[in-house]
């Protein structure tokens, strides 16, 4: 028997639909369809419980309170993780360089982007997804934490030969531009190999932290990353990273482009002739190198009324520039910061004429006879230092200090000096830049070199998201050397997936908010995708079923932008 479902048209266009249950047999040799009831009259729902008895009548008869949830597995984020692994293959550099640990180094790289947590939660994570451990090749059960903290201590030691196998499949695909920025992350705890206290860009009082410098292509991929003691300062690393791109990527051309606080130029000077050959540099200049050019006559501020000016002087090719924007925020900034630092030092001044006031006062006193011997007569020398510093830490909390200077502070007077010249050459300069460089211009014209330059802010996003949810690296609770640098590692492996999202889903959630109002981020995107589950259903006593969870419009279309179909994911079960 089964249920066979009739469409028919009208002579006046009107469908009829009918559901029959049928039997087939044979007579005289001819097979034959006998209807045995009409069921159009009854609900879907009972139409379709009919349907499924009669398929599988073989079958033991299921009431709705034997059919539970078993398990609920994050396949849909994993699946696409792992598919991104391969593509930009991230798998095949783990396989070829370190194939015994590779699959449970995939599994820490995944876990890292989908539970932003620790080890310890990355383990747990496994542990509660047996069946995504088993696609990775990673047998679980008979894996402790401590083997993810091994893996971690091992890629560092292969971390050369990593990053050698993965700039083979990403290395720039012009000049050989690198662009590098450093940044730290904090410690929680005292006793890393490599943690000091240092300059802190986390603004964590009382933390120590390690420097890391990453070295990405124009386009922001991360090519290679280092892991530096807390204390080491940006420009000191510069010359290191220079060599080891030479070294270990075994390129001859180098165009290094790291910001103004690299001092690339007066690093290349100390370098041996032999490491400098091929080495050329796109930087920027501090305001204060930009006034010697001026006070020397080099440049000259008309230049940069111009929408890019260029002046080459022994060598060195300067690019001038203004941005409009940054010019008024910068203008904004001075005047603000001017106003609070003037109402601070005249707080200070306030208190120590207060306190002269009372000195005075004790002489005249003392003078027309006062026996008191306690009287303050004057300022102690510690409390003239102590003015001093205050005024001090005016100036360096406000990095305003180029543009003051403590003439005299005494029992008698209070003098600040504002370098009122300077100020007004940083107006002048305000929104102007310099970008200077050792490239020829038939190498690299004065657009391009801008462009390159313009390019770090690729570094600095990479910055923020290692440091946001969509990698959290800090805190560092590693005490060991080794595992610091793999956990560094293995949060550049975990970047390069989030960069090619942000590649797709970006420009798709642009284009989507605005059709549909809406101001959704990419945040929610990859919580929506976390909601692709894969579940496991127990039916009465000896079924079990797999299935995924019906697919949102908004994740259909995002898995789609990756080339992922539904179809795909049913032949991962």
């Amino acid at each position: 028997m089964y249920v066979q479902r009739n469409t028919s048209r009208g002579k006046n266009g009107k469908v009829y639909r009918s559901v029959l249950l049928c039997n087939k047999y044979r007579e005289d040799g001819k097979v034959k369809t006998k209807v045995l009831a009409n069921f159009s009259h009854l609900p879907d729902g009972v139409i379709l419980s009919i349907e499924n008895g009669l398929k599988h009548k073989a079958e033991t008869l299921v009431y709705e309170k034997d059919i539970a949830v078993e398990q609920s597995i994050d396949f849909g984020m994993f699946f696409l993780l792992h598919h991104l692994m391969d593509k930009l293959r991230i798998t095949e550099v783990l396989e070829k360089v370190m194939p015994g640990q590779a699959p449970l180094l995939k599994a820490i790289i995944i876990g890292k982007i989908i539970t932003r947590g620790s080890k310890l939660g990355i383990f747990n994570w496994l542990k509660r997804n047996e069946l995504i451990s088993s696609k990775l090749g990673v047998d679980i059960k008979n894996k402790k934490v401590d083997d993810l903290y091994f893996v971690l201590g091992y890629s560092s030691l292969m971390q050369n030969k990593l990053e050698r196998k993965w700039h083979l499949y990403h290395k720039p695909k012009a000049k050989e531009v690198y662009l590098y920025d450093i940044t730290s992350t904090y410690f929680e705890g005292t006793q890393n190999e490599l943690a000091a206290f240092g300059y802190n860009r986390d603004k964590k009082k009382g933390k120590m932290q390690i420097n890391i410098g990453l070295i990405t292509d124009s386009g922001g991929v991360p090519l290679k990353i280092e892991v530096f003691e807390g204390n080491v300062n940006d420009y000191k690393t510069v010359n290191a990273q220079i060599n080891s791109i030479k070294k270990e990527f075994n390129v001859e051309n180098v165009i290094f482009v790291g910001d103004r606080g690299m001092k690339i130029r007066y690093n290349l000077q100390e370098m041996d002739e032999a490491d400098r050959e091929g080495v050329h540099y796109i930087t920027g200049l501090t305001h204060l190198e930009i006034e010697s050019l001026l006070k020397t006559d080099i440049i000259q501020l008309s230049l940069f009324s111009k929408d890019l000016a260029e002046i080459e002087h022994e060598g060195t090719r300067y690019i001038l520039s203004v941005n409009p924007d940054l010019q008024g925020k910068d203008l904004d900034y001075l005047k603000s910061v001017h106003a609070i630092v003037e109402e601070e030092i005249m707080g200070v001044k306030a208190s120590w004429e207060n306190r002269r006031n009372k000195n005075i006062e004790n002489v005249k006193r003392l003078k027309a006879g006062d026996k008191n011997k306690d009287l303050v007569t004057g300022f102690s020398q510690k409390k003239l230092d102590a003015y001093k510093l205050r005024t001090e830490m005016i100036f360096i909390n406000h990095k305003f200090k180029g543009y003051y200077e403590i003439k005299e502070i005494s029992n008698d007077n209070f003098i600040i000096d504002f370098k009122a010249e300077k100020y007004q050459v940083a107006k002048q300069l305000a929104g102007k830049y310099v970008i200077c460089t050792s490239l020829k211009r038939e190498d690299m014209d004065k657009t391009e070199v801008r462009q390159q330059y313009k390019n770090l802010q690729n570094v600095e996003h990479a910055f923020r998201d290692f440091k946001s949810n969509n990698i959290q690296i800090r805190p560092v609770y590693h005490r060991n050397e080794a595992q610091t640098r793999g956990h560094v590692l293995v949060s550049m492996f975990s970047y390069a997936i989030i960069k090619e999202m942000e590649n797709k889903i970006y420009p798709f959630l642009k284009q989507w908010n605005k059709q549909n109002n809406r101001q959704l981020s990419f945040s929610d995107i990859m919580e929506d995708l976390k909601n692709i589950k894969l579940i496991v259903l127990n039916i009465g006593r000896n079924v079990q079923n797999v299935k995924f969870t019906v697919l949102g419009p908004i994740q259909e279309q995002v898995l789609n932008l990756f080339g992922l179909k539904k179809s795909v994911f049913d032949k991962a079960l």
